[in-house]
């Protein structure tokens, strides 16, 4: 790095941890240092969403997204008609990029103590066993033979559907702190970290509104939303013999949801998941003007519930929460 692009970024460095910044010091810090992420993929990847912030087509985002949907699509088309699939015929290519997908979601414990194997030698045998018919869409069993354990394992990775977030707020801000420290920039972690909700909340903003493109027949997307996106409101709950009881709702943390759109029987099925987790309380970060009291369906008009509206743009307010963005 350049001197002059270093004294850049300390200054950048010096206001986070100052606790003076707003969402376009975080988009100048990730920025100024991807180039110099020195390897760290969560990272770089909101550091491309900066640079690249329309549509994406690779990055952990992306390979997240992908596998969630190849997930859902060998659902629908396998697991819920009932149809066993046959390696010993050849069957649609995605599924072999799927079972690398789905290695990644096993513990390597697991895999070593039912199926003898690590998670990278599983994938291995599977390249090993499969070529690709790239021309019609196939993959193949390159010969007709396979150990019981490598078949156990491959039935074991396909009998479940899981998600998992592809990063979380702590990682974010560990990756900002280690890209910084690799580059020998002055920092206070105890008192960057103060900001980590700040600085997490402008990463959320960031992720608002992007797509991936990953060979569906529609993009995938992203969205900030919470745990629960309504509770109700002024509303009294009674135990079985009438009395009174204190009842707690909450909006939860805030987080980013991915969705992938599926085709199901000729129409559009969206499904979505926690992209990226945060700690951030919705009630704590988000602008009261994006609260709305509304009856729960018109036939009750006197049951009603307090729902937070994302659907919108958003933008960081002056007063440091995530709010409508209105021109």
């Amino acid at each position: 790095m350049k001197p002059i692009e270093k004294a850049k970024a300390q200054k950048l460095v010096l206001r986070l941890q100052s606790g003076d910044f707003d969402e376009n010091d975080v988009d100048n810090i990730f920025m100024r240092l991807r180039a110099y992420s020195h390897g760290n993929r969560i990272f770089r990847e909101v550091a491309d969403f900066v640079a690249r912030n329309d549509e994406r087509n690779q990055g952990v985002a992306a390979e997240s997204l992908e596998a969630f949907y190849l997930s859902f699509r060998y659902f629908l088309e396998y697991v819920s008609p009932k149809i066993s699939l046959d390696i010993g015929k050849p069957f649609p290519l995605y599924v072999k990029k799927l079972m690398k997908y789905q290695i990644d979601k096993c513990k390597e414990s697991d895999l070593k103590e039912k199926f003898n194997v690590t998670k990278q030698r599983l994938k291995s045998r599977i390249d090993t066993i499969f070529s690709e018919d790239k021309k019609n869409n196939k993959a193949f069993m390159k010969k007709p033979k396979i150990s019981e354990d490598t078949l156990n394992a491959l039935q074991h990775i396909l009998s479940f559907i899981g998600s998992h977030p592809a990063f979380d707020q702590d990682q974010v801000i560990s990756a900002l702190l280690a890209v910084i420290r690799a580059n020998k920039l002055d920092v206070n972690d105890d008192e960057l970290l103060k900001y980590s909700d700040r600085i997490a909340a402008c990463v959320v903003l960031l992720l608002h509104e992007a797509t991936f493109e990953y060979g569906a027949h529609k993009q995938g997307y992203c969205k900030v939303s919470c745990e629960n996106t309504s509770i109700s409101y002024n509303q009294k709950f009674v135990d079985q013999d009438g009395n009174p009881v204190e009842h707690k709702e909450s909006f939860g943390n805030l987080q980013v949801l991915g969705h992938v759109v599926l085709e199901k029987d000729g129409k559009d099925l969206t499904v979505c998941y926690p992209l990226m987790t945060t700690n951030l309380s919705t009630e704590d970060w988000c602008d009261e003007g994006m609260f709305v009291i509304k009856p729960i369906t018109e036939d009750h008009p006197n049951y009603l519930h307090r729902k937070i509206v994302f659907d919108q743009q958003l933008c960081f307010t002056e007063g440091g929460k995530i709010g409508g963005y209105h021109a």
